[in-house]
């Protein structure tokens, strides 16, 4: 499961169809997401896995660019028409929709979610004290291991969507990530 900030433009609506990780516009976003399940993926199935052009991805190869198997969850629900939220309103609206929130991801019930570093902190205000890190990027709570890594929009970084990918994979490869990816299944 993806924790989210909230839904941007047109993606208002995005829950109610399959994906298409070749429309939208942010051009990173779904592409990442792709990548990064693909590494997490892989690695829980105890597969290997290198990088590959994004065409050689299981959606784009497979399943004709969709994106059918995650879940995400945004903080904040309410559309006022704003394309970003600065971390403090995120915030906010964690704070203020906790019980919804923890509904909606014990009824998902994930093995692993996937934060950035404002939904990492609003994940730990959701479930308090609970949460035990393994490393920079990996964090236990209860049976599901929390990755506090980058925003999938995010694209601002030297070697690109490889260095995503490759910082994923070595947080996930340590031992006590490891460990607690073979607890989970």
């Amino acid at each position: 499961m993806f924790l989210l900030k909230e839904s941007a433009d047109d993606f208002t609506q995005i829950a109610e169809k399959d994906i298409d990780i070749t429309s939208g516009n942010g051009s990173h976003f779904w592409w990442n997401i792709c990548y990064w399940k693909y590494v997490i993926n892989s690695i829980y199935n105890g597969k290997r896995c290198e990088f590959m052009d994004k065409n050689e991805l299981p959606e784009v190869k497979f399943n004709q660019n969709i994106l059918d198997d995650i879940a995400y969850v945004n903080i904040k629900k309410k559309c006022d028409n704003k394309t970003k939220s600065n971390d403090g309103e995120i915030f906010s609206f964690a704070i203020e929709d906790k019980e919804l929130l923890i509904e909606q991801i014990e009824l998902i019930n994930p093995n692993i979610v996937l934060c950035n570093h404002i939904t990492f902190r609003s994940y730990c205000h959701l479930y308090g004290d609970e949460i035990e890190k393994l490393n920079e990027v990996c964090y236990k709570h209860n049976d599901r291991l929390i990755l506090n890594f980058r925003h999938p929009s995010y694209f601002q970084i030297k070697g690109g969507r490889k260095t995503h990918f490759s910082d994923l994979k070595s947080a996930l490869l340590d031992k006590n990530a490891l460990d607690l990816f073979n607890w989970t299944k």
